[in-house]
């Protein structure tokens, strides 16, 4: 991984194009190896668990368990998808002391500049006039195939992606940029684009971590589609492409933090103590990338946003975490760990908490639309 392959993408990683977005028609391969218990049941105990009609709703709903965060999710996510040689008791777990430990060494370790000049991921070259087109009104779609074909590699890629299973409607093959624009839309070719643009090569590896490259990239995209939808106003018309660009980055600096847990396998005592640093330097290290990019400073601000468990203020940083929770909670479902309407009342009861308005709910049967 000391090479990112920005302009060829591996074919292993361009399946991924078919299973996330909106559909998600397939399931993740990363099932919970370990049964959840039922948090929608502990959220709706039955009547012979409530007392009295004279009890205060107030204290009810004070005595109610609150529902995992967007974060706890994203972590059991990725344990789930460590080997079992690190979530079997074969090597030993960690306690918070330790796990403390851990993730300041690898803070540090993540800040030196040697490993940054060899794994901090380099901005592909047609992104800034990518971006440039995108947040131009004036710009049309024929502008910006001729942007692409400049690139014959991403020219390539687009085209495998537009003839995917998700985007493809009808039988016959898309074989050209212009045909392909005509099929995505200005919306289908940004995303598309960016994610072509933007995907690494996943390396699969050997050992307990092999399997979270796939695992990071499809939570990735599917956040970046749920929060550049969720950003998208008619009076920020830049706030999709950021909320998507942020969310993208966040899953490369995830991708940046395994290749270090790799290189140093002291570090990973549990699956549990690999999530929690994953979790904690993913933002951090994004938002290194986006300044070594010289990206907006909206995009990172909606990185530095994502630190600690308080919901952002910003509505990037707001659409970006919320599109975490409900990409996580999404392929916890597929997992087969909650059914879709228990993974809609956690939802509901998540974004009732912390007062948002957004209509998460349409978000998430659009999700479950195919299922």
């Amino acid at each position: 991984m000391d090479t990112w392959g920005w302009a060829a993408v591996a074919g292993s990683v361009l399946a991924l194009a078919g299973i996330a977005a909106w559909r998600l028609r397939r399931g993740t391969g990363a099932a919970a190896s370990r049964s959840a218990p039922s948090v929608v049941a502990a959220m709706h105990p039955p009547p012979s668990a409530e007392a009295d009609g004279n009890r205060d709703r107030a204290a009810d709903a004070a005595a109610a368990p609150a529902p995992p965060s967007g974060r706890e999710l994203t972590r059991d996510l990725l344990a789930s998808a460590v080997e079992s040689s690190l979530r079997d008791g074969i090597a030993p777990s960690a306690d918070e002391a330790a796990r403390a430990a851990i993730a300041t060494a690898c803070a540090h370790l993540l800040s030196r500049p040697q490993f940054l000049a060899r794994h901090l991921p380099r901005r592909p070259q047609l992104l800034p006039r990518l971006m440039r087109a995108f947040n131009d009104p004036e710009v049309g779609l024929d502008q910006i195939v001729q942007i692409v074909s400049e690139d014959p590699a991403l020219s390539a890629n687009l085209l495998r992606i537009a003839n995917s299973a998700y985007y493809r409607v009808q039988e016959s093959v898309v074989e050209n940029l212009p045909r392909a624009a005509a099929l995505l839309g200005l919306d289908g070719m940004r995303q598309v684009l960016l994610d072509a643009l933007l995907q690494p090569v996943l390396s699969v590896g050997v050992g307990p971590l092999r399997r979270l490259p796939e695992v990071i990239w499809e939570h990735t995209r599917l956040t970046a589609d749920i929060a550049a939808d969720l950003a998208r106003t008619r009076q920020d018309a830049d706030a999709a492409l950021v909320a998507q660009m942020a969310a993208l980055l966040h899953g490369l600096g995830m991708l940046v933090v395994v290749q270090l847990l790799r290189e140093n396998p002291q570090l990973t005592p549990d699956a549990m103590a690999v999530a929690q640093i994953l979790e904690e330097q993913a933002a951090p290290v994004a938002h290194r990338i986006a300044q070594s990019w010289e990206l907006p400073p909206r995009i990172e601000a909606a990185l530095e946003a994502q630190r600690g468990e308080r919901m952002p203020t910003d509505p990037v940083g707001c659409a970006l975490r919320s599109g975490r929770m409900l990409a996580a909670l999404a392929m916890h479902c597929h997992a087969g760990r909650w059914t879709p309407e228990q993974g809609l009342a956690l939802l509901q009861a998540w974004a009732d908490q912390r007062g948002l308005q957004d209509d998460l709910g349409s978000i998430w049967r659009r999700l479950h639309a195919q299922d």
